[in-house]
């Protein structure tokens, strides 16, 4: 099916379900408050949003270009989609973490909230449902892809360690070194796309810090719909509250990272989309940018054959 097509239907979808939803939420036909309106219709958009998500992904997949697009002395690090989903996420992250947070401490410190916690509660699920989209379309895409560009290669771990090691400060790189019995004499290999760190351990921490808060909350918001034993929803909840310290950990750890005054050209070019060549040959030297591939021309039609009377 035509991408283009895919995506319409999709949109329609979309826009039948949160219809229903909204006029059941608008309906007042129970007698609840806002905060348990806004739990139920969470978790009846939840499947639509998501729905939407894999469909976003699966259009994405199917006209997003191979290679990198150049410009004088720029080489594109981003598409344009890719920033978009990115700040998407950042911004779902951060409201998600300042209302949760917010919702613990209040619990924990027993005080009253110059804000109405229902509002604080609507602002976590609009920024739960906004992460849930984001993490459908990212896991869609890179399956359809196989992109594996943060991922460590099969057969390269050896090497990744390496890397990482020499990226560390040299107390630390010496001692994971010394460790796992890798030779540090040998010249650093070169970075590619993405620096070592990223690949053995940022990508990862955030592959489990997103996916452990994401199908936490989504346990959380169904449980009025589906009965969940309270055992099972205490342990949920616990990890829901670990998961949102893990992810307050990670996000100050990579505001250290691309904040880095030797890194700031890669915190534009998520601004931008784009990066210079120079950047890129002194620190990914191991990344060679290719151009994308053009869809082929259709071959001419052959002359037709003059057969004489």
């Amino acid at each position: 099916m035509n991408p283009r097509v895919l995506l319409v239907i999709g949109a329609v979808i979309l826009v039948v379900g949160l219809v229903v939803n909204f006029a059941l939420f608008a309906s007042g036909a129970q007698p609840w408050g806002q905060t348990l309106d806004d739990n139920f219709l969470l978790a009846r958009s939840l499947p639509f949003i998501a729905g939407f998500g894999v469909v976003v992904g699966l259009f994405r997949a199917g006209v997003m270009r191979l290679g990198t697009e150049r410009k004088g002395d720029a080489v594109r690090r981003f598409a344009p989609s890719t920033l978009w989903l990115h700040w998407g996420a950042t911004l779902a992250v951060l409201v998600g973490l300042a209302t949760g947070s917010w919702q613990y401490l209040k619990g924990l410190l027993d005080v009253s909230s110059p804000v109405p916690m229902p509002t604080v509660y609507r602002f976590h699920y609009i920024a739960a449902t906004l992460l849930v989209f984001v993490l459908a379309v990212v896991i869609t895409d890179w399956l359809l892809r196989r992109e594996g560009a943060l991922l460590v290669p099969k057969g390269g771990w050896i090497r990744a360690l390496r890397g990482l090691a020499h990226e560390l400060p040299r107390p630390l790189g010496s001692m994971i070194g010394y460790g796992l019995g890798l030779d540090l004499r040998r010249a650093p290999p070169p970075a590619d796309e993405f620096t070592y760190y990223e690949r053995v351990i940022s990508f990862p921490t955030w592959v489990i810090a997103l996916g452990l808060i994401t199908l936490t909350g989504i346990l959380k918001a169904m449980r009025y719909i589906y009965p969940i034993p309270g055992d099972v929803l205490y342990w949920v909840s616990a990890m829901h509250v670990g998961a949102m310290v893990l992810l307050a950990i990670k996000v100050l750890d990579h505001l250290r990272y691309v904040l880095a005054p030797s890194r700031w050209p890669l915190m534009l070019a998520m601004l931008r989309g784009w990066i210079s060549a120079r950047y890129v040959q002194l620190h990914h030297a191991g990344w060679e940018p290719t151009e994308p591939a053009q869809p082929s021309a259709s071959p001419a039609p052959a002359p037709e054959k003059v057969v004489p009377a």
